[in-house]
């Protein structure tokens, strides 16, 4: 559980830009994945930051 504390920080610190190139790129790694695998770790970033979570589920639909 700390470990999405921090993650969830880390997240929060960053700035707008930053968000949305990573969220890109998560989302990019994650298009070719089954779907399964992607709703795992969508759940995964949601313990993180809700979110970060919710933009990348957005654009792997």
């Amino acid at each position: 559980m700390k470990e999405m504390i921090q993650a969830g920080n880390f997240y929060d610190s960053l700035e707008e830009k930053d968000k949305k190139e990573l969220t890109e790129a998560i989302a990019e790694s994650l298009f070719f994945q089954e779907e399964a695998l992607q709703k795992d770790v969508v759940t995964l970033l949601a313990k993180a930051d809700l979110r970060l979570a919710s933009e990348v589920e957005k654009r792997l639909l």
